[in-house]
C-alpha cells in the first residue's frame, strides 16, 4: 500500500470518528457534512492504491466514476442513493451563501446506520502487502482497539442491532435555501427511526402557508 493511501486512510478515520460523533449528539448538518468527506477520503485511498490522485468530490461524474473503472465490485456494493445525499451534504456547508434552490432532509440514524455500512464496506476491499491478518488499515487497528467512539450505537460492527437502534428516539433536521437567500431549517424528534422514500430527497419546507415535514 502506498503512503498516499495510507495517509488517505488516516485522514478519512478521523473525519468519520468527528461525523459519528456529532451525528449520536444531534449535529446533524455539521456530522453529515463531514460523512461526506470521510466516504470522500477513504475512496480517494482506493483510488490511490491505483497510483490515482483526483480533487475531484463524491458524486455520479466525480469519485465513483473513477472508482467504477478500476474497482467495479466496491462501486456497485455502495448505495448509490446514499452517495447522492453525500454529494449534496458536502455542499451543506456553504448552502445558505451559494445560492437559491439547495435543500436538503437528514435522519440522525439512517445516516448514522450508512455511513457505518459504508466505511466497513470500503475498508474490507483493502489487501495489504505482506500482511496474513488484515489489521493494518487505521479503520482496522481502531477496530482492534476498542476504539469506543467506532464502536458506540454502530449496527454494522455490532455494538447495537439494527432494530434496537431504530427504536429509539429520532433526531431529524431539513433545510431549504429560498429567493434572495432566505433559509429556513426545521429541527424536530421522531418517536422512532422511519425509512420513508429515498435516501437523497428533497424537502418540502418552504416560506409558503403549509408544508410537510418528511419524518424519516
Amino acid at each position: 500500500m502506498s503512503q498516499l493511501s495510507r495517509n488517505f486512510l488516516a485522514l478519512a478515520l478521523d473525519d468519520y470518528l468527528a461525523a459519528r460523533l456529532l451525528l449520536r449528539t444531534g449535529l446533524l448538518p455539521q456530522g453529515t457534512a463531514l460523512a461526506a468527506t470521510s466516504v470522500e477520503k477513504h475512496l480517494k485511498a482506493v483510488l490511490a492504491l491505483d497510483n490515482l490522485f483526483t480533487k475531484k468530490h463524491l458524486g455520479c461524474s466525480g469519485l465513483l466514476t473513477l472508482a467504477r473503472k478500476g474497482h467495479p465490485e466496491l462501486a456497485n456494493a455502495l448505495n448509490r442513493d446514499f452517495m447522492k445525499f453525500l454529494d449534496r451534504a458536502f455542499r451543506l456547508r456553504y448552502a445558505s451563501v451559494d445560492g437559491p434552490g439547495f435543500n436538503l432532509v437528514i435522519s440522525q440514524h439512517r445516516t448514522l446506520i450508512e455511513l457505518d455500512r459504508t466505511m466497513v464496506e470500503i475498508d474490507s476491499g483493502f489487501k495489504v502487502d505482506g500482511v496474513k491478518v488484515l489489521d493494518a488499515t487505521p479503520f482496522r487497528e481502531a477496530i482492534q482497539a476498542r476504539k469506543q467512539l467506532l464502536f458506540d450505537d454502530n449496527v454494522a460492527l455490532g455494538d447495537v442491532s439494527f432494530n434496537a437502534l431504530s427504536a429509539r428516539k429520532n433526531k431529524m433536521y431539513e433545510i431549504r435555501v429560498a429567493e434572495k437567500l432566505r433559509t429556513l431549517t426545521v429541527e424536530y424528534d421522531t418517536d422512532a427511526l422511519n425509512i420513508i422514500g429515498d435516501f437523497c430527497k428533497s424537502s418540502d419546507i418552504g416560506y409558503k402557508q403549509t408544508f410537510r415535514l418528511a419524518l424519516g
